[in-house]
């Protein structure tokens, strides 16, 4: 896009605010808005159900092994966070078509692929984070009971 994007959406003509196909849009409501982040989530968490579903029932009848099918259920949640992150960045994530949003930046571009995928790893991974730390501080006190040492593999050769 050129360095004068603004002037060529009509932006400097017309005022502030994203525009799209020459008219403004208009925000949206913060219901919407909530709907969409929701759908988005029970997609990410269907998918990878459906993916971890499919992976136990071909360990089942031993098509793949068992520690094929682990490594698939631990690597299918943040690989759909992933892909539906960058379904949000690029402004098509199944949440906002179904509630009628977009997602757009102040000047009226969309998110990006980057910010997208970051995003929703960090919101993906923000429970298991608190769970991990409720999980430390209940167990703090016996996190220095027991120092850690480091030792040699072998003992070290003598020249």
């Amino acid at each position: 896009m050129s360095s004068n994007y603004r002037a060529q959406a009509g932006l400097a003509v017309n005022g502030p605010g994203p525009w799209r196909n020459r008219s403004p849009l208009t925000p949206a409501p913060l219901v919407r808005r909530w709907w969409a982040r929701v759908l988005d989530a029970i997609f990410v968490l269907f998918c990878t159900g459906t993916v971890v579903g499919v992976a136990i029932a071909l360990a089942g009848i031993k098509v793949i092994s068992l520690d094929a099918a682990t490594g698939v259920a631990l690597a299918s949640y943040p690989l759909m966070a992933l892909v539906f992150g960058a379904l949000y960045g690029c402004t098509v994530s199944p949440g906002q078509a179904l509630c009628g949003v977009v997602t757009l930046k102040h000047s009226g571009r969309r998110v990006g692929f980057w910010r997208g995928t970051t995003r929703y790893l960090a919101i993906a991974f923000f429970p298991i984070t608190v769970v991990l730390l409720i999980w430390t501080i209940f167990d703090a006190p016996t996190l220095d009971l027991d120092p850690i040492d480091v030792y040699y593999r072998r003992a070290p050769q003598v020249w």
